[in-house]
């Protein structure tokens, strides 16, 4: 066996496996599982009106579970971007008797004008002769 040293030795580089293709997987990978997990959890959201309270169901592995007094409401309105327009959500802000309320407003809803309905319903209607008239 000769013991010589080769003049020149060419080595593969790690960089010939990387195709445009398996970094473009990888990039979108980590965001679509994200988007993924945000639907979900989205997807188990759910908000309860009963008379006299409210309660909010959230989560799926790790589940939330808030339940809120319902007060006099004395307004409703509802905010719709263009994306809200085109797929049919939006915000639904509250006005309510008192101190702050634990639900101002709610956000992504789908089909706000019927919770914006069923809340216009509810809102306390105060009679008249006890209207503090202008002095």
């Amino acid at each position: 066996m000769e013991n010589t040293t080769a003049n020149y030795v060419a080595k593969k580089s790690a960089w010939s496996v990387v195709t445009f293709w398996s970094v473009l997987a990888c990039i979108l990978i980590i965001p679509i599982a994200i988007l993924i997990c945000r639907i979900i959890a989205v997807k188990k959201y759910t908000m309860e009106f009963y008379d006299d309270k409210i309660i909010i169901r959230e989560g799926l592995i790790n589940t939330h579970k808030k339940q809120i007094t319902f007060m006099g409401i004395t307004g409703v309105s509802v905010d719709k971007g263009l994306k809200g327009q085109i797929f049919g959500y939006g915000t639904v802000h509250i006005d309510c008797v008192g101190k702050k309320w634990d639900l101002n407003e709610v956000v992504g809803i789908k089909a706000p004008e019927k919770l914006e309905d069923y809340l216009q319903d509810k809102i306390v209607q105060v009679p008249m002769s006890n209207q503090i008239v202008g002095l």
